[in-house]
């Protein structure tokens, strides 16, 4: 599995257990406070991971930044359309 497929699949997963948790322990509003946790966390997991790109791997930033925009925005994205959805 490619890494960028890697990376968005685990970000579905935190989604979701973001989801559940927040759905379980605080009822629908904490669905939405366990979202608005999603997206710090998410970011700086997909910073992290493109850090990892650019220091450990040698590439370039601009080489990783599509990466970063795309791990960051498809999860991101559905987590706000859920939230939305929510209020």
């Amino acid at each position: 599995m490619s890494p960028t497929v890697h990376t968005l699949v685990l970000g579905f997963v935190l989604l979701a257990a973001v989801v559940i948790v927040g759905r379980l322990i605080w009822g629908r509003s904490g669905l939405a406070n366990g979202l608005k946790l999603f997206f710090p966390i998410w970011f700086l997991y997909v910073a992290w991971h493109m850090y990892i790109g650019v220091s450990e791997h040698g590439y370039s930033v601009m080489e990783e930044l599509p990466f970063f925009i795309l791990n960051f925005s498809v999860p991101a994205l559905i987590a706000y359309v859920i939230l939305k959805k929510t209020r």
